[in-house]
């Protein structure tokens, strides 16, 4: 009995050692299959990612060539500074025209379709601006007139006058600058 047992357990030892061994190649088959798969979808990440970078930079340099290109055809073209969207000839024909009048002569020009120096030269303009400078030379005129107008503040020595006199202020201000100038006169007196 003992060589039968022995059998049967020299036979499981085997066994045992056989599904050891199997278990660790399949292990070790999944390993290199799992690596394969990691480098494989590594790979394929790698690619994905260089062919975006270099659909990106084939993009930037097609925009940094159109931008390039750009300015050099808009210096050839239009060679005049713009200034607030007056060209410099524009601004020489205004240098002249008061300010106030200057929106005048370019909404005129805009109106008709022609340059800013035409409207200044055409008749209704010259007639508009001939009598916008004799406006503003009769205001200036008005405004600097040689007498001067005395201000209504009256002083506290006035409001007492006047108040003996029996003219009393009709606004607030004045009662209460009456009232004050009274009590600073009483004050004196006492001090005194």
């Amino acid at each position: 009995m003992t060589d039968e047992v022995l059998e049967t357990e020299d036979s499981l030892n085997l066994d045992e050692d056989q599904d050891s061994k199997n278990l660790d190649e399949d292990q070790d088959s999944n390993l290199d299959n799992d690596t394969t798969d990691n480098s494989n979808e590594e790979l394929t990440k790698a690619q994905e990612i260089a062919k975006n970078q270099r659909i990106r930079a084939e993009k930037a340099e097609k925009e940094l060539k159109a931008l390039k290109a750009q300015p050099a055809k808009t210096e050839t073209e239009t060679p005049k500074k713009e200034i607030e969207g007056l060209s410099l000839r524009d601004v020489r024909a205004l240098q002249d025209v008061h300010d106030d009048d200057v929106e005048t002569i370019t909404d005129w020009a805009k109106f008709k379709g022609i340059t800013i120096a035409e409207a200044k030269k055409s008749p209704h303009i010259q007639t508009l601006l001939k009598t916008s400078q004799e406006e503003r030379a009769s205001a200036q005129v008005a405004n600097t007139s040689t007498n001067k107008r005395s201000t209504n503040k009256l002083s506290d020595e006035t409001l007492l006058e006047d108040f003996s006199k029996l003219k009393v202020p009709e606004d607030d201000e004045g009662i209460r600058k009456l009232a004050e100038a009274q009590m600073a006169r009483k004050r004196a007196m006492l001090k005194n």
